[in-house]
Formats: structure tokens, sequence, C-alpha cells
């Protein structure tokens, strides 16, 4: 591996958190005028990698250089000092701004101690031409289709002189077309502008169309290293899925299955659900039942749940919930019929930090507490604090919700959907950002739910978690799911991946 010249080079990289090792002895270069294709399965330290070489971790070991000198990176400023932009999967442009606003954000043109506005409206007006952006550099963000907001990332990289461009997931809401285009703009800055390119992406027609050079990492080791032209997609699939294990059924699990639930009556039923990036999504899940769903980066899970919650429109399709056609055009609708949901993004969307634990905890039922116009705080209070008392948080409830930490932070979630008593509850990636005791403790508290009988649907990017806590799993890819959900006594870790990975090949 060479450790001098043009590129950037990983060399011995490894990143620990706790006893966990999320990176182990990482050695990478990304040559100039080069795509560098990163795969790997969900926690495989695709993440975790990008964030060093952004700036925004620093690896416990091994260096990092840049065109023959060795950095040290501390935020993600001495990163972009080096030429190095990142484009995270999650946007960060900012809604409320322009387009020359956003382009120029942080490194905005000054005239005579003002900022020149002219001067930058002309020169985003010049990217937006050249990149081929139908908008104005006065238009807000925030009028700008998925498919722009995305490529304008790209644009602001370039704007700032950046020579390694990494890129997470770029294609994940894009349409067909717009997965084409965003490829065009990739090659023109690589055979132009002599960019070198990170691009992580787990769909393979994709990037055996832009990649030169293919690299796959497992449990944050890298297991494949080779030229695009000479490496299979059969061999990359089975380099990052591992060696077969043992189903959960003989390998033994930690507790058994909530229920037999497949003979018990069905509480929800998905057929043909389509439109808005998802295609044809089938599945059922019964009373008592907790249904996990397993899938890549991109295929659907989160958008399933939030159109069941009605977050985002039903195209197409039906859903039957309790017998009765179910269509909900709000959340309102799905909360009146029984359905509850807890984010995957419990700071953006998931509560209000100015609020108490009990304050959050009321906020879906207070019309139920409600005569007359008017509240009754006493029965409310008592109410909530009946629901916090069945979950264990360790802190003062009645502080803000910011007081307590994480894995309690959620924990409070739950409470809320257990205030609703739903039917269904809804669950994105239950124990994310929480430690392994506020997992456990949520895991039971999830198996308690369907131990009333009620149903689950649990997404979650960690295989063990799912083998753990769910009954059956069903797989989604590509926006699709076919309902065949299996048993966790006949499944292991590498058979989600397998499965998941089956249609990449």
């Amino acid at each position: 591996m060479a450790t001098s010249g043009s590129g950037l080079v990983v060399s011995g990289l490894s990143k620990r958190y706790g006893a966990t090792r999320a990176l182990t002895d990482v050695r990478l270069d990304i040559r100039p005028g080069q795509v560098v294709a990163l795969i790997g399965h969900n926690g495989a330290g695709k993440s975790t990698l990008l964030r060093a070489l952004a700036g925004a971790e620093v690896p416990d070991e091994g260096t990092i250089s840049v065109d023959g000198r060795t950095v040290h990176f501390q935020s993600p400023i001495d990163a972009a000092a080096a030429g190095i932009a990142c484009v995270y999967q999650e946007l960060s442009l900012v809604n409320e701004l322009t387009i020359a606003e956003n382009l120029f954000l942080g490194a905005e043109k000054v005239r005579h101690l003002l900022l020149d506005r002219r001067a930058m409206n002309r020169r985003a007006d010049e990217l937006l031409a050249e990149f081929h952006i139908p908008a104005s550099a006065t238009d807000l963000v925030a009028r700008l289709p998925v498919s722009q907001r995305q490529l304008l990332e790209v644009v602001r990289a370039i704007n700032r002189d950046t020579r390694y461009l990494l890129l997470d997931e770029p294609t994940t809401a894009l349409e067909r077309e717009q997965v084409n285009e965003l490829l065009d703009v990739i090659r023109r800055l690589v055979s132009e502008r002599g960019i070198g390119v990170l691009f992580i992406n787990h769909k393979l027609n994709e990037v055996y169309a832009i990649a030169d050079r293919i690299v796959g990492l497992a449990n944050g080791e890298i297991v494949l290293s080779g030229d695009a032209s000479t490496v299979t997609a059969e061999q990359v699939v089975e380099a990052i899925v591992g060696e077969d294990e043992a189903p959960a059924a003989s390998r033994g699990r930690a507790t058994a299955p909530a229920t037999a639930a497949p003979e018990t009556q069905v509480t929800l039923a998905v057929r043909g659900l389509g439109g808005n990036g998802l295609n044809g999504i089938d599945l059922a899940v019964h009373a008592g039942e907790i249904l996990g769903v397993y899938g890549l980066n991109g295929s659907g899970r989160s958008r399933f749940l939030r159109t069941v919650y009605g977050i985002e429109p039903l195209v197409e399709g039906e859903m039957v919930l309790d017998g009765k056609p179910y269509r909900p055009r709000q959340p309102e609708d799905a909360i009146a019929r029984g359905v509850a949901f807890v984010s995957e993004e419990r700071k953006s969307d998931g509560y209000i930090p100015q609020m108490t634990s009990v304050e959050n905890v009321l906020l879906p039922v207070l019309d139920r507490f409600m005569r007359l116009g008017i509240l009754n705080w006493r029965k409310l209070r008592a109410a909530a604090r009946g629901a916090l008392g069945r979950v264990p948080i360790i802190g003062d409830i009645e502080e803000p919700i910011t007081s307590l930490s994480g894995g309690n932070q959620q924990k409070v979630l739950f409470a809320r959907a257990i205030l609703l008593a739903p039917n269904v509850l809804l669950l994105d990636e239950p124990t994310k950002g929480v430690d392994i005791g506020a997992k456990a403790e949520i895991h039971e508290i999830i198996r308690d739910f369907a131990g009333e009988g009620r149903s689950v649907i649990v997404v979650s990017s960690e295989e063990e978690e799912l083998l753990e806590v769910s009954d059956r799993v069903v797989i989604f890819r590509h926006g699709s799911c076919d309902g065949n959900a299996v048993a966790v006594s006949d499944l292991s870790v590498t058979d989600l991946r397998r499965q998941a990975w089956a249609s990449a090949a």
C-alpha cells in the first residue's frame, strides 16, 4: 500500500467504542481520478471509516495521508482544509436558506466587510448551469426536489476545491433517471477534474457502472479488494456476507419467541403497497406477534413504517387493520385506529426537548382528558406516571427530557406508546444509540407488549437484535417485500445478510 505521492491513503486504521471494535487495521487508498466503491452489510464499519476520513471521528490507531502528507484530523474543518468533503446520506442543507447561501455557508464572499451577495449569486448560477440543475441562486433549497438537493450537496463540495469526495449512499432516495444523472456527474468530476471518489453503496449495478476498484468491509475489516473489472458480483456478496452460521434454533436464544403468532388473528395486512419509492409490498402481522423487518439501507424499511403511520402517503395498494380498510392520511388517523410509532430519530421527531418526560408522554392523548375545552391535569399526570412506571427510567421525569440519557429518552417514548394502548406498535431502530443495559430493558418492554396480544413490527439494522426479539422476519429489497416471513428459529445472521443481498449479485 502506497503511503506517499498522490492519493488519500489509509494505513492500519482502527477504532473502538468501548468493548466494540468498529474498525480493525483498515488499509485503503483512493487515487485522483479514481472511484473506489466501499460496500458492506449493516454495521460493517462503513460509516465509522467515512467519519474518520471526514474528520468527524478520531481513530485510535493508524494514519491518514493526503497526497503524501500525514494528517491528523480533529474536526471536519481540518478535513475540508485538506481537500476532503463528505456528502452524507442525511443531507445537511438548510431549507430556509437560498441555494447560494447554502453553497457558500461558512465560506461567504465578502466585499468591504459586507456579504457580496451579487458575487455569490453569480457564481451559484454558474454552478447550477454547469451541473444542469434547473433552479436559480435565489431559490430556497426547500423548494428543490430531493434529487436536486442531493446533487447540490455535491456541487457545494466541488465549489470548495475538493480533491477527494466521500459519498455515503447518495442514490438511496433517487429514482432511476435521477440515479443515472448523478452517476454521470460523478464520472465528469473524476475524468475532467481528477477528483478521487469514495462511493459507499450496496446496489451492485450502480457500483459496477462507476467504480474502478471495489473494497468489501465486514465486521470492521477489509475482506475484499480488487479491480471492478475482475471481481465478480458473486465474489463481493460472498465476501461481505461471511461464513455460514447455524440457525438460531441450534444456537439457542436468550429468550423464547413471544408466541406462536401465525396461528392467531391477522391484525394488519398489507397488499401491493407501492409508490413513493416502495414497490409491491406484501406482509401480515398477527396478534401477539413481533414481526422483524430486515433490509439494507435504502431498502424501504423506514419508509414503509412511515406510510403505515400516515407520515408518507399511500400511493397504491391496500391495508387492512383489524378486518377493516385502513388508509391513514396523517398520524392522527393512525392513532385513532390504534397504531403507534416510535421513530428512529428521537431527537428530530420523537420528542420536544424543552418539555419534561411527563409532558412528552401526554402529547398524543390530551384530547382524551378534555371536557368542555378544559384539560383534567390531575388525571393526565396520573395517566402519564402510570405509563412511565411500567418502564424502568433512571432520572427525573419532571425535568426536561434532554436531562435523561439516550436510553432513558427512548424508554420515555415507549411509555408514550404504552399510554396510547395501540393494537399495532411500529418500531424503527428501537435501540439506536442506547447502551447494552437499556437495550435489554427495551427488548423486555417489546416482549411484554406483544405478550398482551398486541402486534409489533420492528425495523432494525442489527441482525442479532432481530433474531433475539422477533418471532418471524421479512426481508425488504429495493423497496419491495414478498411477505415471506421466516421463523427466527430457522435463521442466522448469515441467512439474513444473504437474503438481503440476494438480488444484488
